[in-house]
C-alpha cells in the first residue's frame, strides 16, 4: 500500500509542477490543494477555505533532527497562518518504526527555537500514514515517542 500511496504522491507532484489546470502550477488558492515533497513521502492538504488569496506554498526536504524517524519538511513560507486547518501526512515503512510498534510515531512542528507535538495524531496502520493538523506553516518531521 505505501508504494500505491508515493506512485499517487510522485504522479500528483509531477502533475502540480507541469502546470496542469487542475492546479494551475500557481498555487493554492481559497479553493484549497495539495502540496506533495519531492521525494513523495510528505503531503499538505489545504482544505477550501484555509486560504484568502493564492499562496504558492512549498515543502523542503533537509535532514531531520539527530532521532527522529523521518527527514525534516520545511512548509515554507514559514509563519503563514491558515483560516482552517491543514493536514500534514507522512508515509512510513519499516525503516521508520526501527522496530518499534506505528501507533508511537507522532509528528512535531518547529515553533521557534522549540518543537511541539501535534495535538491530533493519526496513524493509519493499513495505509501506513500518520498525520495531524497545523494551523501555521512551519518545519514538520516525524519522531518516535
Amino acid at each position: 500500500m505505501l508504494a500505491a500511496r508515493t506512485a499517487f504522491a510522485l504522479l500528483l507532484a509531477s502533475t502540480i509542477a507541469t502546470g496542469c489546470d487542475a492546479f494551475d502550477g500557481e498555487g493554492i488558492g481559497p479553493e484549497g490543494g495539495v502540496v506533495v515533497s519531492e521525494d513523495g513521502r510528505m503531503s499538505l492538504e489545504v482544505p477550501a477555505g484555509a486560504l484568502d488569496e493564492t499562496v504558492e506554498i512549498t515543502i523542503e526536504v533537509v535532514q531531520g533532527p539527530e532521532g527522529a524517524a523521518s527527514d525534516m519538511y520545511v512548509l515554507e513560507p514559514v509563519g503563514l497562518v491558515l483560516a482552517r486547518p491543514a493536514a500534514v501526512v507522512f508515509d512510513y515503512d519499516d525503516q521508520a518504526l526501527a522496530g518499534d510498534d506505528a501507533e508511537a510515531l507522532t509528528i512535531v512542528a518547529k515553533h521557534e527555537a522549540d518543537w511541539a507535538y501535534l495535538a491530533d495524531q493519526r496513524v493509519d496502520t493499513e495505509d501506513q500514514t500518520v498525520s495531524a493538523s497545523v494551523m501555521a506553516l512551519s518545519g514538520v518531521t516525524v519522531v518516535v515517542d
